[in-house]
């Protein structure tokens, strides 16, 4: 288990939300998008994050996980 703290680090809830609130409320960033942060500063995106492959397969499991949990197909 260890192991797993070193690759995985376990945040506060603060820490995991901080990232998502300063995006959220930063005047600098008010107007902007398209951007990826992490640990509240702006960093390029990993190539899997850019891959349109990775992001359909990405999209389709989440409609697929959404369908299971919410009893069938849900028109928009």
């Amino acid at each position: 288990m260890q192991c797993l703290y070193a690759i995985y680090p376990v945040y506060s809830e603060q820490q995991g939300a901080a990232t998502t609130v300063y995006c959220a409320v930063a005047p600098e960033l008010e107007g902007l998008g398209g951007m990826y942060f992490n640990n509240c500063f702006r960093c390029v995106p990993s190539a899997q994050a850019q891959d349109p492959s990775s992001a359909l397969s990405l999209w389709e499991l989440s409609e697929r996980l959404v369908q299971e949990r919410s009893g069938g197909p849900q028109a928009l």
